[in-house]
């Protein structure tokens, strides 16, 4: 299990700080002008380094209730970053990039990261209880 939340949060924060940028861009980096979801981007970054750092710590704890903390902390990450667009705004129309690609990838991101971690958290939960009783 701790693998699974390590590689879980470090990749999805990687993906965090790609996909607003790179992959599917907000419309500031498609040659639009700086709008909401050019600051929704932005906020997706920190979301994304706060991922990778969580990840990163993963690899390297020892305690199996610091490892759920950590696991915990992502689904919150992943829910704020789910809901980070409808808060700080993304264009409404439906043939900007944002619109049809960052937003979707983010949400796509958060839900399956959001999944992976539950997963992680019901193993990470049975082997606790399972080293309780022996």
């Amino acid at each position: 299990m701790k693998k699974l939340i390590a590689v879980t949060a470090l990749a999805s924060g990687v993906l965090l700080l790609l996909v607003p940028r790179y992959i599917l861009p907000a419309c500031e980096y498609e040659g639009y002008a700086h709008m909401h979801c050019s600051d929704t981007a932005q906020a997706e970054y920190i979301i994304g380094l706060a991922l990778m750092v969580i990840g990163a710590l993963a690899f390297f704890t020892k305690s199996s209730k610091l490892l759920f903390l950590e696991a915990v902390t992502a689904i919150v990450l992943y829910g704020v970053s789910y809901w980070l667009p409808d808060k700080i705004g993304y264009c409404q129309n439906p043939r900007m990039p944002c619109n049809y690609g960052m937003v979707p990838g983010i949400r796509f991101i958060s839900i399956v990261g959001i999944l992976l971690m539950i997963g992680a958290l019901t193993g990470l939960a049975k082997n606790l209880r399972t080293k309780g009783k022996a």
